[in-house]
C-alpha cells in the first residue's frame, strides 16, 4: 500500500541558523538589505494557519498520529471480545450434559428453553445490545459535551469491571446486569474512538485508516477461539475478555490526547499546544505555525445547527426522511442478520466450533478490504444490491443443504462474507447518503436502531425447534428484502 506523500512544504522548519541566506550575510561585512530580509520570509516554509494545514503538515504516517490510531483501532478488538463473547459462554442449542469442553453459562445456572421456545443464555447477547440502544447514544452525546477522551477512558473502565463483576456474579440476573453496562458502553468504544481518531489525521488518510478497524475488529473476534481453550469456563472467559479494557484504560489515562479537532472547536489553546509540541517531539520535526491563527480561523466557521433544529430540518425534507427511514431499516436488518451468523458461528453443521468460529472471522478481512477498492469502480447500490441477493441466495442454500455434506461449511461463510460486506456498506452509504449539516444525527439514528436487530438476532435461533432449518429462511427473507430496499435508496457515486 503507498502511503500519501508527506507534506514537507507545511512542516519542515528551516532555523535561521541553518538558512542559507543568513550564512550568506555572516560572510560578509555588509548587513543584509531590506530586500534580501523580505526574499528570506517569502522563501521560507509558509506558516500553518487552520487545523486543515496542520494535519497535512503532521499526516497520518507520523508517529504521534499513527499512535492514535493503532490505540483507538486497538479498542474494536476489544469490543469484539465482549461483544461476540456469548457464542462461547452461551452458545445457541447447548445440548452438551457431561465431558463438554467448555463449561457455560446453560450448565452452571440450569437454564432451559422457556415461554416461546426462547433461550434465556441468550439474554446475555440481547441485554448487551439493549444496553447500547438505551444508554450508548447518551455516552455519544456527552462525548461532545466534556470530551472525546475522557468518555472513552470511563467507557473501558465500566467495561472492564461491569464484566469482571459479571464473572463473579452469584445467579443469572446479576449476569445481565454486568452485560447490560458492558454493552452501554458498545457506542463510545466503537464509535467515539473512531471520531477521536478521524480528527487527528488528515481527511484524505481517513479511509485508509478505517481498515486499521476493520482488521483490528477480526483479530479480536478471532482471539476469541484460543482464549476459549486457555479460559474453558464461562466465568473464566468472561473475566479474561473483560480485564484488558481496565488495563488499556489506565495507560490511556497517561497517553492518549484530546481529539486535535475538540481541542480547537472548545478553544483550548493549551491543549492544541500540548498536541503540538508532543508531535514534534516524536516526529523529531519543527513546525512552523500561527497558534492564534489556528485558533481565530476555526471561530469563524459556521454556526452549528442545535438537535432540534436538526431534526426539524430534516423532517422539512421529504427526500432525507425517506433515505434515513428506508436506512434505519437497511440498519436494523443488516445487524440482525450478521450477528445472528456471528452468534451461530460454533455450531456450523459438524465442523469443529473452533474452526468454524475462526473462519467465520477470517472470512471477514476481506470484506474490509475488498469493498473500499471495488468501490472506487464500482456504483454504490447495484453493489450493495448483489451483496444482499447472493448472501440471500446462500441462507436459502443452507436450509435445502445437509449439514453432512462439505459444502456446508462453505456455503455459510459464503452468507457471512456477504453480511460483512453488507454492515461495511451500511457506514460507508450512510456517509455520502445524507447531507453534512445532518450526516452525523442521521447516521446516529441508523446505529442507535440497528441494536433493534442485535437484540432479536440471539432468538431467531429459537425456532429451529419447530422447523429445523427455518433460521436459515428467515435469514434469507430477510436478505430479500434489504435488496429491495436498497433500490429505494438513490445512487450516490458521481
Amino acid at each position: 500500500m503507498k502511503l500519501p506523500e508527506e507534506e514537507e512544504e507545511h512542516g519542515g522548519y528551516t532555523s535561521p541558523l541553518m538558512s542559507p541566506h543568513f550564512a550568506a550575510s555572516t560572510s560578509s561585512s555588509e548587513p543584509p538589505s531590506e530586500e534580501k530580509k523580505g526574499l528570506e520570509v517569502a522563501e521560507g516554509p509558509p506558516v500553518i494557519s487552520t487545523v486543515d494545514e496542520l494535519l497535512r503538515a503532521t499526516t497520518a504516517w507520523r508517529p504521534y498520529p499513527l499512535f492514535i490510531i493503532f490505540t483507538m483501532s486497538f479498542l474494536w478488538s476489544l469490543c469484539a471480545l465482549s461483544a461476540i463473547s456469548p457464542a462461547f459462554t452461551a452458545p445457541a442449542a447447548d445440548d452438551c450434559t457431561s465431558n463438554c469442553s467448555f463449561y457455560t453459562i446453560q450448565h452452571e445456572f440450569n437454564l432451559t428453553t422457556s415461554f416461546l421456545l426462547l433461550e434465556p443464555a441468550e439474554l446475555t447477547t440481547s441485554i448487551y445490545f439493549l444496553g447500547n440502544l438505551l444508554i450508548g447514544q447518551l455516552f455519544a452525546v456527552l462525548a461532545d459535551r466534556f470530551g472525546r477522551r475522557p468518555i472513552i477512558i470511563i467507557s473501558l473502565l465500566l467495561t472492564g469491571i461491569g464484566g469482571s463483576l459479571g464473572a463473579l456474579a452469584p445467579n443469572f440476573p446479576l449476569l445481565l446486569v454486568a452485560r447490560f453496562i458492558q454493552g452501554s458502553c458498545y457506542t463510545p468504544l466503537t464509535t467515539v474512538n473512531y471520531v477521536l481518531s478521524g480528527e487527528s489525521i488528515p481527511h484524505r488518510s481517513q479511509s485508509l485508516t478505517s481498515i486499521f478497524f476493520g482488521v483490528s475488529w477480526v483479530c479480536g473476534y478471532c482471539f476469541l477461539a484460543p482464549l476459549s481453550v486457555w479460559f474453558p469456563t464461562w466465568r473464566s472467559l468472561q473475566f479474561a475478555t473483560s480485564i484488558p479494557n481496565v488495563v488499556v484504560a489506565l495507560f490511556l489515562m497517561l497517553t492518549l490526547p484530546e481529539s486535535l479537532g475538540y481541542s480547537v472547536d472548545k478553544n483550548d489553546r493549551k491543549s492544541v499546544e500540548k498536541w503540538i509540541k508532543k508531535n514534534e517531539v516524536f516526529s523529531r520535526r519543527k513546525l512552523n505555525y500561527n497558534i492564534a491563527a489556528i485558533m481565530e480561523n476555526e471561530k469563524k466557521g459556521e454556526e452549528r445547527l442545535s438537535i432540534f433544529q436538526m431534526f426539524r430540518e430534516i423532517l422539512a425534507s421529504r427526500s432525507i426522511t425517506r433515505r434515513m427511514v428506508v436506512e434505519t431499516f437497511l440498519w436494523i436488518f443488516t445487524f440482525m442478520t450478521y450477528c445472528a451468523l456471528s452468534l451461530t458461528s460454533t455450531s456450523v453443521g459438524n465442523s469443529d466450533p473452533l474452526i468454524s468460529f475462526v473462519f467465520s472471522g477470517v472470512v471477514e478481512l476481506p470484506a474490509y478490504l475488498f469493498i473500499p477498492i471495488c468501490l472506487k469502480w464500482t456504483k454504490r447500490r447495484p453493489t450493495r444490491f448483489l451483496c444482499h441477493f447472493v448472501g440471500s441466495i446462500a441462507l436459502l442454500t443452507m436450509y435445502f443443504l445437509s449439514a453432512d455434506t462439505s459444502l456446508h461449511l462453505i456455503i455459510w461463510l459464503t452468507a457471512k462474507f456477504c453480511a460483512a460486506c453488507c454492515y461495511i456498506f451500511c457506514f460507508i452509504y450512510a456517509a455520502e447518503l445524507f447531507p453534512t449539516f445532518c450526516r452525523s444525527c442521521c447516521i446516529g439514528v441508523c446505529s442507535t436502531c440497528c441494536n433493534i436487530g442485535a437484540i432479536v438476532a440471539p432468538h431467531i435461533f429459537a425456532i429451529d425447534a419447530s422447523a429445523p432449518g427455518a433460521q436459515f429462511l428467515v435469514l434469507s427473507a430477510i436478505g430479500v428484502v434489504c435488496s429491495v430496499l436498497t433500490w429505494f435508496q438513490q445512487e450516490t457515486k458521481v
